[in-house]
């Protein structure tokens, strides 16, 4: 049995960061740590409102799938038992994610997404800032994700799915005559 590195995330329904003891927050990562879990990292507010904790745990067994589930358990209960000692209450788990290293090592290495305005897509492009304002009007050229008061918000994956489809003509766009 060898056993299987997991990477646990688990957020918790509550009132925000203010309704925690920042200490007991802190106090989180020994306690997980005193449990068996690895490079915990703590939190509190979160989308969910509670506290929540990232950290490392061992699945043993020789199937996959049980280690997975049995290092779920075993992180929950880490995370509950860790929760009540240092009476960081909660009005339950909202979110458990249970992540391989394998899957870990490709989530870190992912590129963050970027975000362009108007000069940026120009240098981007190759083009004037108002040759953009042209191309926006064009089938196919991604509409922006926000309109800000500076200008309009793209993201730079959309640009380069256009720039690999963009059937470029050299020379200036003729002049439609009215």
């Amino acid at each position: 049995m060898t056993p299987a590195e997991f990477t646990i995330d688990i957020e918790t329904w509550g009132d925000g960061p203010d309704a925690y003891d920042p200490d007991a927050v802190m106090e989180l990562v020994d306690a997980l740590v005193s449990r068996g879990a690895q490079g915990a990292v703590t939190s509190a507010g979160g989308l969910a409102g509670g506290v929540g904790a990232i950290f490392s745990v061992e699945g043993r067994h020789r199937d996959p799938a049980a280690a997975s589930g049995a290092a779920v358990r075993d992180g929950v209960r880490m995370f509950l038992d860790a929760c009540k000692e240092l009476d960081l209450s909660h009005r339950g788990i909202a979110r458990v994610d249970l992540l391989t290293d394998a899957y870990l090592e490709r989530e870190i290495d992912q590129e963050p997404e970027g975000f362009l305005g108007v000069t940026e897509v120009a240098q981007e492009l190759g083009v004037s800032r108002q040759r953009v304002s042209e191309l926006r009007a064009r089938p196919g050229f991604p509409a922006p994700i926000a309109e800000l008061a500076a200008g309009p918000v793209w993201k730079a994956s959309s640009l380069r799915r256009f720039l690999e489809s963009w059937e470029r003509k050299p020379g200036r766009p003729r002049r439609k005559v009215s």
